[in-house]
């Protein structure tokens, strides 16, 4: 069954064109691409090649959330976590067919991943319990816990000094490294011990180590040979991180799941100076890698204005617990989007105020209701339209 359809995330337009595939009930898309930025929009993970180019689909989080995500693209892999039911699942996913496996079944909470493609390893730190630096051969074989306990206490991601056998890790209170085989573990950095840090990345050609502070809205860095940390720049409720050494550029993630609906990648020069935004996101994780990307997108991308106003169909539908409401407003206006259920109670207000000429969607999240058909109203100054839509749980 084919499906197309367009996504506004913040003001950045794509069309997506995917099959569901009716063996698997995946979703595959079907114009593969050689993407240079992943991440997870609308709790989906997305590949995309440039700031002009379509972004692909890889998976679906919405049930099962994506936290963690690893590129390899010299041998055409992405590498990603996911949680299950009981535990965590690190998947591979080609970059030549999008096709998907899972290799590590690994249990706990895997929420950053890093790959050491020379010696076919791949690392993940794992938040369970008290927390533990584990690894893999790049097939998941020959799982092994490199480092646990009060070293790794509140671990969400970790980072690889290839070159110089480091790995860098970041935990409640500290950053962290020791050898790749998890000897000589030592302190890096040191905050305050309520201080759980998001993110962490390297800077191996300049000697730093960075980490996102939610607490403190702002990103830090260290030299890695020892020396006092510095606030890099000022960020709301940063968390992961992305180093282009290529490029001299800092990739961040901001007010992920912190404001509820927002995100946003942004990247700054390496002496955190030329801030600016690179993309908007909607409902994302801590989940970021970027390989050679090209020119920001701006906040007023152009694109062809409507002639009309127009309500389409939310998708998908029936759906549960959220789908995507779409309009479009051939002019500025003042716009009201509301649900209501079958016995015309008003249930959710997603639209109220001004909205600029365009196209643009709305998630509507039904977690909290009961099953059934429910109507959404736009109305745009005298003109009034609906639709109807079917929740399942």
């Amino acid at each position: 069954m084919d499906k197309s359809f367009t996504i506004d995330k913040g003001k950045t337009h794509f069309f997506l064109t995917f099959f569901i595939c009716l063996i698997t009930g995946w979703l595959v898309q079907t114009n593969p691409v050689n993407a240079q930025m992943y991440y997870v929009s609308g709790d989906t993970l997305w590949v995309q090649e440039s700031a002009d180019a379509d972004p692909v689909f890889i998976a679906d989080g919405t049930t099962n959330p994506i936290y963690a995500v690893e590129a390899d693209v010299d041998n055409g892999y992405l590498y990603w976590s996911q949680e299950a039911s009981f535990d965590t699942e690190i998947y591979r996913t080609s970059l030549d067919d999008f096709t998907s496996e899972m290799l590590v079944d690994a249990g706990g909470s895997v929420r950053g991943i890093a790959l050491d493609t020379e010696n076919g390893k791949i690392y993940w730190a794992d938040l369970q319990n008290s927390g533990a630096i584990e690894r893999a051969n790049l097939d998941g074989t020959e799982i092994e816990t490199l480092v646990s306990g009060e070293t790794t206490e509140g671990t969400l991601d970790i980072a690889l000094d290839i070159a110089n056998g480091k790995m860098y890790w970041v935990k409640t209170g500290a950053v962290m490294r020791a050898n790749m085989d998890g000897s000589e573990v030592e302190t890096v950095a040191e905050m305050a011990s309520y201080i759980q840090p998001q993110g962490i990345t390297l800077d191996t050609g300049n000697g730093f180590v960075y980490w996102s502070d939610t607490s403190s809205d702002e990103i830090l860095r260290a030299p890695v040979s020892g020396g006092d940390s510095e606030t890099f720049v000022d960020a709301d409720s940063p968390s992961a991180l992305e180093l282009d050494a290529d490029a001299q550029k800092l990739y961040w993630i901001e007010d992920y799941t912190f404001s509820g609906n927002g995100g946003a990648i942004y990247r700054s020069d390496l002496d955190g100076s030329n801030v600016e935004i690179v993309m908007e996101l909607s409902w994302t994780r801590s989940a970021l890698a970027v390989s050679g990307w090209g020119s920001a997108v701006s906040a007023e991308r152009e694109t062809e204005m409507p002639s009309s106003v127009k309500l389409y169909d939310n998708y998908p539908n029936p759906f549960n617990p959220s789908t995507v409401i779409s309009y479009q407003l051939p002019v500025s206006s003042e716009v009201s989007l509301k649900v209501f259920d079958m016995l015309g109670r008003e249930v959710a207000t997603l639209v109220d105020g001004n909205v600029p000429a365009g196209e643009h969607n709305v998630q509507f999240d039904a977690a909290g209701l009961s099953s059934g058909m429910y109507f959404y109203r736009l109305t745009v100054g005298d003109k009034i339209q609906t639709g109807k839509m079917t929740l399942l749980k």
